[in-house]
């Protein structure tokens, strides 16, 4: 049962998550976003039926990052699948226009916000579908692109994963990794460290001028996933103004469910402050979810768990949502 404290500082947030992969669903299985889908069935909800307008509105979530995802055997073909992606975030948007809204800015999230639509951009996940250029970058800022991905599972000609194929935690930025963060910089568009690896986070974040974010992940010191961060990389991430978005995924975070998610966000705002705490739920990105928060309709009982552990009204919402629009104001205005 929520509270009405609890009830009353959600419908106060400006909720974003970091990283939806509902486009993959859409690709997959022409997933319906304006149907209210029933939560998927199976132990653990695995893999999707995360997501829908229905349960995004039930959930007060005011903005989505929508992967970008290409598959990395696509080779030279990477671009075209990036625009593909964006093509098909668009035709969404239009389909729900009365719903969604492109919405690139700080500002105007929060101008789709009081429109009562849902603010939308797209997060490239990994460099790989750049093929080594840095020439279509201004095409995809353009398109609603926002946040750029250094890596994801695959060695691309910027970095080296955390975790996949080529691995490599030691491995520098290539030199074309450093001219995609200079040129993400001039861009004016986010830098995301989600899945690169540990020396490629810390080179990014020294050479950036602005702040980074890591989208979605979990922190080491609680669970030991090889997708989590450790407490010098929350620094690293920290000292840029950044934010750190916890994933909601229980193989990455441990057991727990909601409190799982509570214990990774606690540990960041108590390692390196409050304002560079936030959330990435991964939802449709076929992975398993605790039934307690398998979709943004459970995101009140995330909000009252953090109350009940103490947090402040506006350190829960600068997790839910604040820090992130203070990190995009900063970087994109």
């Amino acid at each position: 049962m929520i509270r009405s404290d609890t009830r009353e500082l959600h419908e106060r947030a400006l909720i974003v998550d970091l990283h939806c992969d509902v486009l993959l669903t859409t690709t997959l299985l022409r997933w319906n976003w304006a149907k209210r889908h029933r939560p998927n069935p199976f132990w653990t909800a695995p893999l999707m039926g995360h997501v829908d307008i229905p349960r995004l509105k039930d959930g007060n979530v005011g903005c989505m990052a929508l992967g970008i995802v290409t598959n990395p055997l696509a080779g030279r073909r990477g671009p075209v699948k990036i625009d593909r992606m964006l093509d098909r975030m668009h035709r969404k948007l239009d389909e729900h226009a009365d719903e969604l809204e492109l919405a690139t800015t700080a500002q105007a999230i929060r101008g789709a916000r009081e429109r009562g639509r849902i603010a939308c951009f797209g997060g490239l996940e990994g460099a790989h579908g750049l093929v080594g250029s840095l020439g279509r970058l201004p095409h995809y800022r353009e398109r609603g692109l926002r946040y750029v991905g250094f890596s994801h599972f695959s060695k691309n000609e910027a970095c080296a994963p955390m975790v996949g194929w080529g691995q490599d935690p030691a491995a520098p930025l290539s030199d074309y990794g450093r001219d995609l963060v200079d040129e993400c910089n001039r861009l004016q568009l986010v830098i995301d460290v989600a899945h690169v690896n540990r020396a490629g986070v810390f080179e990014i974040c020294e050479r950036t001028k602005h702040p980074v974010i890591c989208s979605h992940t979990g922190c080491s010191a609680l669970f030991g996933g090889p997708r989590n961060l450790d407490d010098e990389q929350l620094r690293a991430i920290a000292d840029t103004g950044g934010v750190i978005g916890v994933i909601f995924v229980s193989p990455f975070i441990g057991p727990g469910g909601i409190q799982a998610v509570v214990n990774h966000l606690t540990h960041i705002r108590d390692t390196v402050g409050p304002e560079h705490t936030a959330i990435g739920s991964d939802w449709e990105g076929f992975n398993l979810f605790s039934r307690d928060l398998d979709g943004p309709d459970k995101l009140p009982l995330l909000t009252q768990a953090l109350l009940d552990r103490s947090w402040s009204d506006d350190e829960v919402l600068g997790a839910l949502g604040h820090n992130f629009l203070r990190v995009l104001a900063e970087v994109a205005g």
